[in-house]
């Protein structure tokens, strides 16, 4: 593996380490976040939550896959295979992209979602 496959591969594996809220968020640039976080419902949580479930397998999986890539072709190919699925997961889980964002910003600054999504994760 050369240098710039290799870096490429470890570009992928950065982004997708970021996680799926990076991958939406990189979908809606420029979309407004509306929600408060007082807003997010047990509902949308749940949702929210499930969504980041199916999002972490697809990014386990694919990122066995980018670790044993043999060209930065295949590297490009796989992120974008890893992006659409995820942005499928997202979509399959009831949350459009914009309000899978919002809800993702809302649980990064609000520590009582936080706890909140813990729990629902954690049954």
């Amino acid at each position: 593996m050369t240098f710039g496959i290799k870096h490429s591969a470890h570009a992928a594996l950065f982004a997708l380490a970021l996680g799926a809220s990076s991958v939406a968020v990189a979908q809606t640039e420029g979309a407004p976040m509306q929600a408060p976080a007082a807003q997010v419902s047990d509902s949308e949580l749940q949702k929210f939550a499930d969504a980041y479930a199916s999002t972490l397998e697809i990014r386990q999986e694919f990122t066995q896959q980018l670790n044993s890539a043999e060209s930065s072709e295949e590297v490009q190919e796989l992120q974008q295979r890893a992006n659409e699925e995820m942005i499928q997961a997202v979509e399959d889980n009831g949350l459009s992209l914009e309000e899978y964002n919002t809800i993702a910003q809302a649980v990064s600054s609000d520590p009582e979602l936080q706890t909140r999504l813990s729990s629902m994760i954690a049954q």
